[in-house]
């Protein structure tokens, strides 16, 4: 099995780095210059015809996929032993469309955040008030996606008071500290 992530200074390749570190799986990492526009070029666009990152190749299936949530989902499905229960691998999608689609706007667009914010973060510090994770009894793709976003908070919410949402900064704080999310981030 060989994985190749493409990712780049400032993409959401973050997510699958952050979950094959954790999950101890093997990949290689090609780092596209994204100022030199090696995304926009044809071998790239044959992956990603969007010219964006991340993108991924599994040359064991044969299959090219664009977007961190799908990418995540599948290595999560096929590499992650995420839980096999359709319940949970149904809660670990619903939670990584959750991140993409609703959280990450929350965090990135000013009238998003003015609008969603407080009570996004009120739900999800009340769901991390019993558990640290959320899909189950461990750490999955759900917990990556979404700990992935609050990450971000601190750069690009600074306005956002996260003593509001113990949970939620606790949270946070884990991921900033943890030692794979680290190494990635480097």
């Amino acid at each position: 099995m060989t994985l190749h992530l493409y990712g780049g200074g400032r993409s959401r390749a973050v997510m699958p780095k952050w979950y094959m570190a954790e999950k101890q799986i093997d990949y290689n990492l090609i780092n596209l210059d994204m100022r030199g526009r090696q995304h926009k070029q044809p071998d790239y666009l044959k992956i990603n015809p969007f010219g964006k990152l991340p993108g991924l190749v599994d040359d064991s299936t044969g299959i090219t996929l664009f977007e961190s949530g799908a990418i995540l989902l599948y290595i999560a499905e096929h590499y992650g032993q995420e839980s096999k229960s359709p319940n949970d691998r149904a809660l670990i999608s619903q939670w990584i469309a959750f991140a993409n689609a609703t959280l990450s706007p929350a965090i990135f667009v000013q009238t998003v955040r003015e609008r969603d914010f407080e009570g996004i973060m009120d739900v999800l510090n009340k769901l991390y008030e019993t558990s640290n994770y959320l899909v189950g009894e461990r750490w999955t793709a759900a917990d990556c996606a979404v700990c992935a976003y609050l990450a971000y908070i601190p750069i690009f919410a600074k306005d956002a008071n996260l003593n509001h949402w113990p949970h939620v900064k606790r949270q946070t704080e884990e991921t900033l500290n943890n030692t794979h999310y680290k190494a990635i981030m480097t």
